[in-house]
């Protein structure tokens, strides 16, 4: 699958958007704001399987930024990947030593989600971990929940003494910093450039005791087979988006309105139901798509292009000029017009 299409098809677990609910109801945000806001349902969530489309994980993200961390993360956070998700704590909590641990996680990173980079590098007797946000670059929420997580894992392979976590994170000091500094066994410094953390690990090819060498053989396995039936369900929401481009870049293509779901269909050979049940299961579904491909294509035509806009919108299948800037400006934050002029500057 071209690289493009692995972009576009990136997706992360609905146990993450459970939590994240759970939080915002903390919070005083009501379910009924929660789903006006990200898109997600209690549908969405109640899958045991479920995945959440990257459009709405952005959502999601945002609307947890703007609440902020509640309390601190000590209780809330620690430990919780891995009770949710069992197949990869499994896989990492019974690995024959730390640095087969580490690994285990970086390679199986994509049960949880594939938004976001975690940058491992192991270079003897250090241990460095780079963090970088897709979303909300300027905030340490998530980088912050990513550390915790990788610590316990670290703190699980201790050979006679506490790991102590050099930490370095953007933004401010939350009111529950001294909470963080306990788990850490340092004081984590605030107003980085960048997340960074970093810890000593003397011991990484040191035996882990309780290593059961009958049962990881097995972990493997499962793990193996339930991320390739995820990046088999990628492969599919990834197809739909390229051929939604296609067709609406086919000049004898209707896109106006229903057209365009039926002529994917037709290009697929299946059923409507069909499509969306099995968009359903990759955690997203038509509209979504098709949105996020015209958010694409328009951002294109309006910088690479002379088209006008009234050109645009009849290409891309919007029924006036006036609906495709209500929709531009809504998606983009700023009108279409706009856009070509900050891109003209930029390219100047």
């Amino acid at each position: 699958m071209p690289s493009r299409n692995r972009a576009l098809a990136r997706t992360v677990s609905n146990r993450i958007a459970a939590n994240a609910l759970r939080f915002a109801e903390v919070a005083g945000v009501s379910p009924r704001h929660f789903v006006a806001q990200t898109g997600i349902t209690a549908e969405d969530i109640a899958d045991p399987a479920g995945r959440i489309d990257g459009i709405r994980h952005r959502r999601m993200v945002e609307l947890a930024v703007s609440i902020g961390p509640l309390r601190s993360p000590a209780d809330a956070w620690r430990g919780s990947l891995f009770d949710s998700f069992p197949i990869l704590g499994n896989l990492c909590l019974n690995a024959p030593d730390l640095r087969r641990a580490l690994e285990s996680f970086m390679a199986f990173r994509g049960l949880v989600g594939e938004f976001d980079f975690v940058l491992c590098e192991i270079a003897e007797p250090w241990v460095r971990v780079q963090y970088i946000a897709e979303f909300a670059p300027d905030n340490h929420y998530q980088a912050l929940w990513n550390f915790l997580v990788l610590a316990g894992l670290a703190r699980a392979y201790d050979v006679g003494r506490a790991t102590r976590f050099d930490v370095e994170l953007v933004g401010k000091a939350p009111s529950f910093a001294d909470d963080i500094d306990g788990i850490f066994g340092a004081p984590v410094r605030y107003g980085c450039s960048g997340n960074r953390m970093r810890f000593a690990a003397p011991h990484l090819d040191a035996p882990f005791a309780q290593y059961n060498a009958t049962l990881a053989p097995l972990g493997l396995q499962h793990a193996h087979r339930e991320l390739a039936r995820i990046q088999q369900l990628h492969q599919f929401s990834a197809e739909v988006e390229g051929l939604i481009l296609e067709l609406i870049n086919d000049p004898v293509t209707e896109t106006q309105g229903a057209a365009l779901l039926q002529a994917l269909c037709d290009r697929l050979h299946t059923s409507r139901w069909s499509l969306n049940r099995r968009l359903q299961a990759d955690g997203t579904h038509f509209r979504e798509l098709e949105l996020k491909v015209k958010l694409g294509e328009s951002r294109r035509l309006l910088h690479a292009t002379p088209l006008s806009v009234g050109e645009i919108s009849e290409r891309l299948g919007f029924s006036s000029q006036s609906a495709f800037t209500r929709f531009f400006q809504t998606r983009q934050g700023v009108a279409p017009l706009a856009f070509r002029r900050q891109r003209a500057l930029i390219a100047d």
